[in-house]
């Protein structure tokens, strides 16, 4: 199983707050009505066989396989690949991008083991997410019976933004660049991250060194650093590996801590949660409807 910021097997969580707060209720109300893992496993699934179709098709000297469904092939291919996994394909040819999809498929599919992904993997993750989620929002509205097929909620709309607040541990391949999304609760990171390259900058450094300069401080991973320096990617910084799955991967999620405001005790996974919802406020997410299907 991949392992993201929080359980994306586990959404029954409930907050602690929620008698306290309606819209807070409604928000865990939503998030109790969307399926994590069917998010992450859809998306990864439909990545991997639109790129295999597009792969074998132009193995096959840009003619249709005999046995293909697929019904109609981009003409120019490149710019297909960049306009469907934009964050991706700045960082991975389509072969590197079909090995990673390979290794994340079966990963999905282990239930013993757990595997941490790094920057690679999340960048096509997110192009991945964001494609199911965007197919299954039109289809909400335009054929709910073919939503139904697909299955990413109970019914309901899901936010893209929020999702990738939730479960993303970090948006460190966006170092440099503009989301199209808000990504608040993550984003903050990157901006820190930004300041001091910038400030760095200002004393004469280039851009790469400043950022190599600062990547023990932030903690940035070997493989962030590798894709922001455009690096020839490697088999190793795709592969995923394997560890037992414990009972207590996320069991630092359910520690007690003081809120700096109020010095109040709360459960870090209920705060990471009320930073979600406040930031889903902030950017207009429909709290008060989130039960029904928009």
């Amino acid at each position: 199983m991949l392992i993201f910021a929080k359980d994306i097997s586990n959404r029954d969580h409930k907050h602690s707050r929620e008698g306290q707060d309606p819209e807070l209720k409604a928000y865990m109300e939503y998030q109790r009505k969307i399926f994590p893992y069917t998010i992450v496993r859809a998306g990864l699934d439909l990545a991997y066989k639109e790129l295999d179709d597009i792969l074998v098709y132009q193995d096959n000297d840009h003619q249709p396989p005999p046995d293909s469904s697929r019904k109609e092939y981009p003409a120019d291919i490149p710019q297909w690949y960049k306009t469907r996994f934009p964050w991706s394909s700045a960082f991975l040819k389509m072969e590197d991008m079909h090995f990673a999809l390979v290794t994340m498929v079966k990963a999905m599919d282990s239930f013993r083991t757990e595997e941490a992904v790094n920057s690679y993997h999340l960048a096509v993750l997110y192009d991945a997410v964001h494609n199911i989620v965007e197919i299954y929002n039109g289809l909400l509205k335009q054929n709910a019976d073919q939503a139904r097929d697909i299955h990413l909620s109970n019914n309901i709309v899901v936010s893209f933004d929020d999702f990738i607040n939730n479960y993303w541990p970090h948006l460190d391949f966006m170092i440099l660049s503009q989301p199209d999304f808000p990504h608040a609760a993550r984003m903050w990171r990157n901006r820190e991250i930004e300041d001091e390259i910038k400030n760095l900058m200002a004393d004469g450094i280039e851009p790469l060194k400043a950022l190599e300069t600062i990547a023990s401080t932030f903690h940035l991973h070997d493989t962030t650093l590798a894709m922001l320096r455009r690096d020839p990617v490697k088999t190793d910084d795709l592969t995923l590996h394997s560890n037992i799955q414990k009972t207590d991967t996320f069991s630092g999620l359910y520690e007690e801590i003081s809120e700096s405001s109020t010095d109040e005790k709360i459960s870090f996974i209920d705060a990471e949660y009320q930073k979600s919802f406040e930031f889903a406020r902030e950017t207009g997410m429909p709290l008060g409807n989130l039960a029904q299907t928009e």
